[in-house]
């Protein structure tokens, strides 16, 4: 497969996303401001790969040597979930303090999702060029969507800021970066071990994996049910598999 191809197939995913989550805003924001904030993300990529791989080696190198699951939880944690969640969220930042367009609390939303999509767009870029087309693929459908997932709790939180003042709107801050931190190092944690495993504990671990990517979409669901209705937005078609699946359930 050609290198043409090869960059489609890795950027997009995280194009079509962002598209559907734009598509269903009340009031849709201008797409030159959405290349910009998707831009931002994309670039943050480099910074965060410079940094984690300066803390690559003092981590699974100088930390409980012995331990074989304490250096790959804060490695997957600290040196890879942090330190990306963080520089979306300072990318974020950058952008939002002056943005005129960004004016009622579901733009948190679209904003924080096209910033992780622009991160996971370029990092899928050096996955998919290495990998092929089989890592395109397997990565469409778990990594690049749960980019978008961290984004989307990353932007409730913010939108639950919106308007507030005070303890509750720090709160609501500081959890916008410590949650998806949370939810991400979790899911790079278990990938991890799952590769390190034997034979006999690697697909429970992978099955704890699962388990979680289905926690975080349900997590997400029922989150953006509640500040769809309090915005009168449709439910973005990125959270509809979850969406469907509990319709289906509840009958």
């Amino acid at each position: 497969m050609g290198l043409p191809a090869l960059a489609a197939l890795a950027i997009g995913p995280s194009l079509l996303l962002i598209h559907y989550v734009w598509s269903r805003d009340r009031y849709r924001e201008p797409p030159g401001n959405l290349v910009v904030y998707f831009v931002l993300g994309a670039l943050s990529v480099v910074p965060a790969a410079l940094l984690e791989s300066a803390l690559h080696v003092p981590i699974l190198g100088g930390i409980a040597e012995g331990v074989e699951a304490l250096p790959t939880a804060v490695w997957a944690f600290l040196g890879v979930a942090l330190v990306e969640e963080a520089f979306k969220y300072g990318a974020l930042w950058l952008r939002v303090r002056k943005d005129p367009h960004l004016d009622e609390p579901f733009d948190w939303l679209v904003y924080a999702v096209a910033i992780s999509l622009g991160f996971a767009a370029l990092e899928n870029v050096f996955y998919v060029l290495e990998g092929g087309a089989a890592v395109a693929i397997a990565r469409a459908l778990t990594a690049v969507p749960s980019h978008a997932l961290d984004g989307t709790m990353m932007g409730w939180h913010l939108a639950r800021a919106h308007g507030r003042t005070g303890a509750e709107a720090t709160r609501h801050r500081v959890l916008a970066l410590l949650e998806p931190v949370a939810w991400h190092g979790a899911y790079d944690y278990l990938l991890m071990l799952s590769a390190e495993a034997g034979e006999d504990r690697a697909p429970v671990l992978r099955f704890g994996w699962l388990v979680l990517v289905i926690a975080q979409w349900v997590v997400c669901v029922g989150r953006l049910r509640t500040m769809c209705r309090e915005q009168h937005v449709p439910t973005p078609p990125i959270l509809m598999p979850a969406e469907v699946a509990g319709r289906l359930w509840r009958r």
